[in-house]
């Protein structure tokens, strides 16, 4: 095994050279999105001037001759780029005009000009179908249905579009520089070393590939600099879960959730699209990795506030994550004050609970929270009046992602199975009930040890005795309450109190009658226990839970020109209103109208993948109508040259037939917001 770096074009250029991808490799798979980011990489290379920018180790396997290659790892990228100079030549010769750079680029990496035998005139071999599409790109022919053709088609285009010329986009890729890992017949085994390549050591995280994004191009001793002064304090202040913040920071910026292994990719292209100096934004996220200490630790300097953030980071609620950073910004430039602050916790805290009492589907809060900032910013002079507004978007939440009123949480309240749920939910009620506005007593760590456990007032095994207490219906009122809140307490004589009587469990020494729990005085007034002393438990209780996860209430009044938001998942029916934007992977699209947006949306799906929203073509099940032609008396719009969208629908119908490509896709019908007015 021999090891060279030289730059990917010393790869490809040799006389005779054949480069073959093997049979038992997967088929060319490389979307949209991948070639979207060598191309801008490269784009990047060329206006940053890199001398040169390392991109991966090819594997090769010499087997046949000299000049004859197996790929055998990092064949997605080889194929690529070969497309990539493909489509420049072919712009190239479109001119009709002698070009050295055209020549050079055909007869050094595409073709082997000398070589007698057809087979081998193409230097690049692909997989099965993949070979015929990409040889026939060379026939000036095109097979639609390929990967090779979709991607050619979109460098091609790129090319033409680009701002640079096709000398500096050449120039830039000269600068790619590999590894070249050669293996030898009789020396080497190809699948040993192909996994060992592939599934030995740990793989980077998110993190580690940011900080070497960072930290690489600069010199020995501001490397250090910044990584003492900025990275290590940043790991400290989250962990050293830095990948996790990163996340919630670029949640918090984009306004989107980046998928937790693109988190990498995801920080590149915010930093690159925006410009950014290093420095500064180090600067910055050092900043926001104090606020974030603050949160995962609970560690304000506000007492009541830290208990706030203890409650909602028990309740696992990190979905709240980039919200509550961007709440800590807010208090540092002082738009909102610690009060405002505290309350607004307060108010996370009893909607979320809310919420799991009420059984309402957690899988929207996460884009609740990430568009909340969205929400609020779209009402005028909302700095100035940010906690009324706050509250009022809140309240007016629908669908999934609503605030549970105070019937609807005292209704689920009556007949929530408590006994059964998660252990931080039971243990987050009953501390809430015992401790607020009373004088505060350690009841997790007393349950968590086991001190205090949960007890049944009616036991899950009636006796004689408890069925005659209960009188007729004692099956009925057990099968209703016995899960219940209203039948749960705390004690630390669960074991021996087991299904005794009421008037035993009452009355024995360190029971009831001796408890020092709130929860436990109710029982202290009563001799029996049944369906009317449930009952009057339950409106002693219920009316606390009222008063411990309130009802944000507000006289804020809502401008009529003010814009609302919603997502995808959002069941309201929109018939009659109208769309103004939406937002989809962290772009804006101003839109005149429903069709506007459904053609939009269509395109930009074709765009990450064509052959599937073409092969919608043929499936039944879909709302959405397309063709492979335009047929007369429908009502149209073109997506490509054989692809057409049928667009005279109802609003409603439009936004189903989305949904069901969303679903398609893989895509979240969180991903894409739009703004109704």
């Amino acid at each position: 095994m021999n090891a060279f770096e030289k730059n990917f074009l010393q790869f490809l250029e040799g006389v005779d050279k054949t480069f073959i991808i093997p049979v038992y490799q997967r088929n060319y798979d490389w979307k949209r999105e991948q070639c979207k980011q060598l191309f801008d990489d490269i784009i990047l290379i060329s206006k940053e001037e890199y001398r040169n920018h390392f991109i991966w180790t090819i594997v090769a396997y010499n087997e046949w001759g000299w000049y004859e290659f197996l790929i055998i790892d990092w064949q997605q990228r080889v194929t690529t780029i070969s497309i990539l100079l493909l489509a420049i030549y072919n712009i190239l010769n479109e001119n009709w005009e002698e070009s050295i750079l055209k020549d050079k680029i055909y007869q050094q990496y595409l073709i082997n000009p000398y070589s007698e035998d057809e087979e081998k005139k193409i230097r690049l071999k692909p997989v099965k179908d993949d070979k015929l599409a990409f040889d026939s790109i060379f026939d000036w022919e095109k097979i639609d249905d390929s990967n090779i053709t979709i991607n050619y088609d979109y460098f091609y285009n790129r090319i033409k579009e680009s701002t640079i010329s096709i000398k500096e986009l050449y120039e830039a890729i000269k600068q790619l520089r590999i590894v070249e890992i050669l293996l030898i017949k009789w020396e080497d085994d190809p699948q040993l070393i192909f996994e060992s390549l592939n599934s030995t050591g740990l793989e980077l995280t998110e993190a580690d590939k940011v900080r070497n994004y960072i930290l690489m191009k600069e010199n020995a001793k501001t490397q250090e600099e910044w990584y003492k002064n900025y990275w290590y304090k940043i790991e400290k202040n989250t962990s050293f879960e830095v990948s996790s913040f990163l996340r919630d920071y670029l949640t918090l910026l984009e306004r989107r959730i980046p998928n937790q292994a693109k988190v990498y990719l995801v920080f590149k292209d915010y930093v690159q699209k925006n410009n950014l100096e290093i420095e500064p934004l180090l600067q910055e996220l050092l900043r926001y990795s104090n606020y974030y200490n603050k949160i995962i630790t609970w560690s304000d300097d506000n007492k009541n506030i830290s208990n706030v953030l203890k409650r909602i980071n028990k309740l696992e609620t990190i979905v709240t994550y980039p919200y509550l950073l961007e709440l800590y910004d807010y208090l540092e430039k002082e738009i909102i004050n610690r009060e405002e602050m505290l309350q607004i916790l307060l108010i996370i805290e009893s909607y979320v609970f809310r919420r799991f009492i009420s059984e309402v589907p957690t899988n929207a809060l996460n884009k609740t929270f990430m568009l909340l900032w969205k929400d609020i910013a779209s009402h005028e002079w909302y700095e100035e009046n940010y906690f009324e507004i706050f509250k009022y978007v809140l309240i007016n939440k629908t669908s999934s992602k609503r605030f549970p009123t105070d019937n609807e949480f005292k209704e689920s309240l009556l007949t929530k199975n408590i006994y059964n749920t998660q252990g931080r939910n039971i243990l987050h009620l009953l501390e809430r009930l015992e401790n607020f506005d009373n004088r505060e007593s350690d009841i997790e760590r007393l349950i968590e040890e086991w001190i205090l456990t949960i007890e049944h007032i009616m036991p899950q095994t009636l006796t004689t005795e408890w069925n005659n207490s209960l009188w007729d219906n004692a099956e009925e009122v057990q099968e209703k309450y016995l899960h219940t809140l209203w039948n749960i307490t705390l004690t630390g004589y669960n074991s021996k109190l087991s299904n005794k009587s009421f008037y035993e469990k009452k009355t024995m020494e360190k029971w009831f009658n001796d408890s020092p729990l709130y929860l436990n005085q109710f029982l202290k007034t009563i001799d029996s226990w049944n369906e009317t002393h449930i009952i009057e438990r339950y409106e002693l209780l219920k009316n606390k839970a009222i008063k411990v996860w309130p009802y944000p209430i507000t006289d804020y009044v809502v401008r009529k020109d003010d814009t609302r938001i919603f997502t995808l998942s959002d069941e309201e029916v929109f018939t009659w209103k109208t769309i103004l934007e939406f937002s989809f992977e962290d772009t804006d699209y101003d839109i005149e109208s429903w069709r506007d947006f459904y053609e939009r949306v269509v395109k930009i799906l074709y765009d990450k993948d064509p052959m599937l929203v073409k092969s919608f073509l043929n499936d039944d099940y879909l709302s959405c109508k397309f063709f492979d032609h335009e047929e007369e008396g429908w009502t149209l719009t073109k997506i490509d040259e054989w692809l057409w969208l049928k667009v005279w629908t109802d609003t409603e119908s439009k936004l189903y037939a989305t949904r069901q490509m969303f679903e398609k896709f893989g895509i979240s019908l969180d991903d894409l917001s739009f703004y109704i007015k």
